[in-house]
């Protein structure tokens, strides 16, 4: 599109990203603004947690309190207003991004709204105070399809970002040009250099000769590697990502690099100066900056226990330490003032010389910037130090003392010095070190005097044996798709089992290893990846002690966060604490995790569920409990697919037993109920009613050839019953004995009975809880391997019948999901059909 010119007297510009349909649906999209000087650096920037750029000359609709007066309200879901009779001289350009944070678990991106256009808002010549011209630009189209170098995080179609446009002055005013860039990365800090280019192709294709694209080339052209840190709340990332921001990529067969091993976190925050009190007012002024604010970097294990922390008053602990002792540089001296040579401003040369030229027009900088960051202390951590217990650490700024009434800003921001600055005691970085996170927050003044403290940060592991870990292997867009998709999940399961099995046997092989040498085994035998999150928690109360319940959240909890509120999120993540170990046994070295949906604080929806036993859950959730369609795999190696209700398998379901032998059909209350069919080990299947998980009632048990049909009392065949034998059978060949054989059989029926003692199959009778009385003078009924009081007796000789086909049609399995039906559950059974015998070739 042709650049749109602005009236160069207009008094103010607004640009809107709209991107709600109205439907409520709710939609995470940025819109931020990058301001460029004319030496072509980054002046000043705009963000969801940064409403105010350049002291309010542009200022976000997300928050009226910093705008000056006079600015203009435009409707829209995100607008970003300039006022360019404002802005610091220096400002020459200013890039306008919208972009959709990426989330663990969900699929967001630009495309993710049905809605997604950008309006212009300005002036015109006549009036320059009243916005009556709007430019609308619908920018769906350019995002629909997937972004040509795909998701970064395998989610969505990667189209995370995108340059609406660049407003940049040039002479007489401001002119609007639509780049319209999208870009698989999701913020604009890490697309700077992307910005940067596109300046310079204002140059290059529009011959727009602006001060910063010459201060870029004087520099030599645009860095590849320069990045803006900005850090959402709630963002969650793993430490190796956030060091490779823009990190060149390894060249084929080198290592992608390590992920960082020490990190330096660095602490501050400011106060609001109390207003001068008014002439004759009795009231006190401002005494300085109030006492109380304090940190605690906390560390906790899996269980949610503290392991220890550090603060200022406690400046070390194991693989951590408070403060470094810089050498102070000398202050540099001030430069002589030059005398002014008598004359006009700015004086005079010597007498015969040049005149002097007047000085340059000084930036309009403010005494105060309200986002300047104020370092209070430094903590250095070496995570291969800590102690194996440890599991997570969480940053938390606070002062109980009157609370947040005064506090201004606080914020956090940590580099990687892996190769650098290591240790407190270090009297200067080696190297320059690379920041990975920037996250502050604003408090409004007098507004938070209830609220005492903050969590500002948490670094933690995420084991490779967690629901998470499971869910990010299976590739999926989400977690209800991987539930959903059952191939996959049995997959996932049972690598699961064997992960949990190869994991319990390398723990008690290192452990007696550690335990003959009499040391302690001083690493964790659980491997995991550090990532770190922005939980950005307010809390009220009067000490850490009161703030039991909601740091417990931050730390066993990821997702959105209230204090004191229920939690609810499409996506949580949650690390539950272990039960106390009976006595005599060692405590569990792991936890249950969770990975799906959470309403009102239970699980809700989708998800998934690992027990630190070794047992697992993928399916759906209502209420907290299991229900619905799902999978379970049991610590025995057992497999449940199908409906529960209540944590219970309930309706129709299928159980794999860890020996082979598979039970499709009906459940209740956990147990077999209703019609079904069970094939066992020896490829056989019996087809009747079952009881509170035992058959009753008519039953038929097929073999390949032998077909038993009889009534059953307690899991015992008691009453008449019919054996029919298909002799010529045989499992080595793929024809009949012989061909006369094909017409007439001979297959043969023998009618009997079976019997048991009397009483013994009678069922117990129940306590009050439902409970089962034990009654002594029960006969006891036959059971495996004697079957002792089992009875039987011929009722008729054999007779000569029809052959039956193997296995009955009645024997084939439907499926518990669509795509199993009809199918032999245990592998290896031959298939006999009446006409044509053993079916060449298939084998179920």
């Amino acid at each position: 599109m042709a650049n749109l010119e602005l009236p160069f007297r207009g008094d103010q510009f607004s640009v809107t990203l709209n991107y709600t349909d109205g439907s409520g649906t709710p939609v995470d999209i940025d819109f931020s603004a990058v301001v460029f000087g004319r030496d072509g650096k980054i002046l000043d920037t705009l963000h969801r947690h940064k409403p105010s750029a350049l002291h309010s000359a542009l200022v976000s609709s997300r928050d009226r309190t910093e705008w000056i007066e006079g600015t203009q309200e435009v409707p829209g879901d995100d607008v970003i207003h300039v006022l360019p009779k404002k802005l610091d001289p220096a400002a020459e350009a200013i890039a306008f991004i919208a972009s959709a944070p990426r989330q663990p678990g969900q699929a967001n991106d630009l495309n993710s709204s049905t809605r997604l256009e950008a309006v212009v808002s300005f002036p015109d010549d006549e009036d320059h105070a009243s916005l009556k011209h709007n430019k609308t630009t619908d920018l769906k189209p350019l995002v629909s399809a997937p972004h040509p170098d795909g998701p970064k995080a395998g989610l969505g179609n990667g189209q995370q970002s995108m340059l609406v446009s660049i407003i940049y002055l040039d002479k007489p005013g401001w002119t609007v040009h639509e780049d319209l860039s999208t870009f698989n990365d999701d913020s604009f800090g890490a697309i700077v250099p992307e910005l940067k280019k596109a300046l310079m192709r204002l140059k290059a294709d529009k011959g727009v000769d602006l001060d910063c694209c010459r201060a870029i080339e004087a520099t030599g052209g645009v860095d590849e590697a320069e990045v803006a840190t900005f850090t959402r709340k709630g963002e969650d990332r793993k430490l190796f990502d956030l060091a490779s921001v823009r990190r060149p990529a390894p060249a084929e067969g080198e290592p992608a690099g390590a992920p960082p091993t020490k990190l330096r976190l660095d602490i501050g925050w400011s106060f609001w100066k109390k207003p001068k009190p008014a002439e004759g007012s009795e009231e006190e002024e401002d005494a300085g900056e109030p006492e109380g604010t304090d940190f605690a970097l906390v560390f906790y294990d899996t269980a949610g226990v503290e392991v220890q922390q550090v603060s200022s008053g406690a400046t070390e602990a194991d693989g951590v330490k408070v403060g470094r002792e810089f050498e102070e540089d000398p202050e540099p001296e001030a430069p002589e003032a030059e005398e002014a040579a008598e004359g006009e401003e700015g004086g005079d040369a010597e007498e015969g010389g040049e005149p002097k030229p007047p000085p340059e027009t000084p930036a309009l900088v403010p005494a105060e910037d309200p986002y300047a960051f104020t370092l209070r202390h430094v903590v250095f951590i070496n995570l291969a130090e800590l102690p194996k217990a440890v599991h997570s650490c969480v940053l938390i700024a606070s002062k109980y003392d009157g609370g947040f009434e005064a506090v201004r800003h606080v914020r956090a921001r940590m580099y990687d010095v892996s190769a650098g600055e290591d240790t407190a005691m270090q009297k200067a970085p080696t190297t320059e070190p690379r920041e990975m996170l920037d996250y502050g927050l604003i408090s409004k003044y007098q507004a938070d005097a209830k609220l005492t403290a903050v969590a500002l940060v948490k670094i933690y592991k995420e084991y490779d044996d967690s629901a998470f870990s499971m869910w990010t292997a299976s590739g999926t867009q989400g977690v209800g798709e991987f539930v959903a998709d059952g191939p996959s999940v049995k997959t996932a399961l049972r690598k699961y089992a064997k992960a949990y099995e190869d994991f319990k046997a390398e723990e008690t092989k290192l452990n007696a290893a550690a335990e003959e040498s009499g040391e302690e085994l001083a690493y964790e035998v659980r491997k995991g990846t550090w990532r770190c999150s922005v939980p950005s928690l307010l809390m009220p109360g009067e000490s850490l002690e009161d703030q039991e319940s909601d740091v417990r959240n931050v730390v066993q909890y990821e997702g959105p966060l209230a204090s004191r509120e229920a939690r609810t999120h499409a996506c949580a993540r949650v690390t539950f604490a272990p039960k106390e170990p009976p006595e005599g046994q060692e405590p569990q070295t792991t936890v249950d995790t969770y990975f799906g949906g959470y309403a009102d604080d239970v699980k809700s929806g989708p998800g998934i569920y690992l027990f630190a036993v070794g047992a697992a859950y993928v399916g759906a959730y209502a209420g907290g409990k299991r229900e619905g369609l799902g999978y379970m795999a049991l610590p025995d190696g057992g497999l449940y697919e199908g409906h529960f209700k209540a944590d219970k398998f309930e309706g129709q379901g299928q159980y794999s037993y860890p020996d082979g032998s598979v039970y499709t059909g009906s459940w209740a209350g956990g147990l077999k109920h209703g019609p079904g069919v069970y094939w066992d080990t020896v490829k056989g299947c019996l087809r009747g009613d079952w009881v509170k998980g035992i058959v009753k009632g008519d039953a038929t048990y097929d073999q390949a050839a032998v077909r038993f049909a009889g009534a059953f009392v307690a899991g015992m065949p008691s009453g008449p019953c019919a054996y029919t034998l298909v002799s010529h059978r045989t499992l080595c060949g793929g024809k009949f004995a012989a061909a006369h054989i094909n017409d007439c059989g001979p297959t043969l029926r023998m009618d009997g009975e079976y019997s048991i003692p009397a009483g013994s199959g009678a069922d117990a009778a129940l306590d009050e809880d439902g409970a089962p009385i034990e009654d002594p003078d029960k006969p006891p009924l036959p059971a495996f391997p004697k079957y002792e009081g089992l009875g039987f007796k011929s009722t008729g000789l054999p007779i000569t019948m029809p052959d039956v086909a193997f296995p009955p049609c009645e024997g084939l399995v439907d499926g518990i999901f669509n795509s199993e039906a009809g199918v032999v559950p245990v592998p290896g059974a031959a298939l006999f059909s009446v006409k044509a015998g053993l079916t060449p070739g298939i084998v179920a």
